[in-house]
C-alpha cells in the first residue's frame, strides 16, 4: 500500500528526469570564409554559413544562426571543424534561442579560400567572345565575397544583386536589380545582360576572368581593374 501511494511521485519524478535529460553527439562541418546578411529572431544579423559536406568545391552552403564556443571565425579561411551538438532542455531553453549547443572540439584544416581571388573589380572585354571595341560605357562587374554580393554596369544601366555560391569553379548569381535607363545605343547592354544571365562556371587566368555558360562556352570576358 506504501509503495503504491509514493508510485505517482515516482512517476513525476522520472517524467522531469526525462525532460531535462541532454543528448550530445558530434558533427564536422566546413564553415565559409564569408559570413551574410541573415534574419535571426530579433532581427537583422550576420550568420555563419555551414556545410557538411566531406569537401568545400561541393558545398552547398547554409545559414547557421547559433554561436559555437571556442571557435574563431576568420574571414578570408575555410575552416573545416568538429564540434560536440548538445541538446538542450526544451523546458528551460529561450523560445527564440538554439535548442541545440555548440561546442568547438577540433579545427581540422584551415585554408585561405580560392575564391577571394575574384574579389576585384572587372571590366569587360569580350562578350560570346567578340572583343568590345568601345572604350566609353564599358560593362564592368565588381565581385565582393565578403558580403557575396555581385554591382556593376551594363554599360547603360547599374544593377547589383546576392551571389548565391561560389566554389572553385562555378558562381551562380541570383536575381538582379537593376536601373531602367534607355541609351543612346543598347547593343553592348543588352548583349551582356543576355550573356551574364546565363553564367554557370569561371576561370581566373592572370588577370583575366572568364565566365561561361551551363555548356561550357565563353559568354563573357573580363580584365582586372587597376
Amino acid at each position: 500500500m506504501k509503495l503504491f501511494n509514493k508510485l505517482p511521485i515516482i512517476l513525476f519524478a522520472s517524467f522531469l528526469s526525462s525532460c531535462s535529460a541532454t543528448k550530445e553527439t558530434t558533427a564536422t562541418y566546413w564553415v565559409n570564409s564569408s559570413k551574410v546578411n541573415c534574419d535571426a529572431g530579433a532581427g537583422k544579423t550576420t550568420c555563419l554559413q555551414v556545410s557538411t559536406t566531406e569537401h568545400y568545391d561541393n558545398a552547398e552552403w547554409t545559414n547557421f544562426y547559433a554561436p559555437i564556443e571556442g571557435f574563431n571565425f576568420e574571414p578570408g579561411y575555410l575552416q573545416k571543424i568538429k564540434v560536440s551538438e548538445t541538446t538542450l532542455n526544451t523546458q528551460t531553453t529561450p523560445a527564440d534561442a538554439s535548442s541545440i549547443s555548440y561546442k568547438l572540439i577540433k579545427v581540422l584544416e584551415k585554408k585561405q579560400d580560392p575564391k577571394l581571388a575574384l574579389h576585384d573589380i572587372w571590366a569587360t572585354t569580350h562578350i560570346n567572345e567578340t572583343p568590345i571595341e568601345s572604350t566609353s560605357n564599358v560593362p564592368t562587374l565588381e565581385i565582393n565575397t565578403t558580403e557575396m554580393r555581385a554591382y556593376g554596369t551594363n554599360g547603360c544601366n547599374n544593377y547589383s544583386g546576392q551571389i548565391k555560391n561560389i566554389t572553385a569553379n562555378t558562381i551562380k548569381f541570383g536575381a538582379m536589380a537593376s536601373t531602367r535607363k534607355m541609351c543612346m545605343d543598347m547593343t553592348i547592354p543588352d548583349r551582356f545582360d543576355k550573356a551574364f544571365n546565363t553564367v554557370s562556371t569561371y576561370k581566373k587566368d592572370g588577370l583575366h576572368l572568364i565566365l561561361y555558360n551551363s555548356t561550357g562556352d565563353e559568354v563573357l570576358r573580363f580584365k582586372k581593374v587597376d
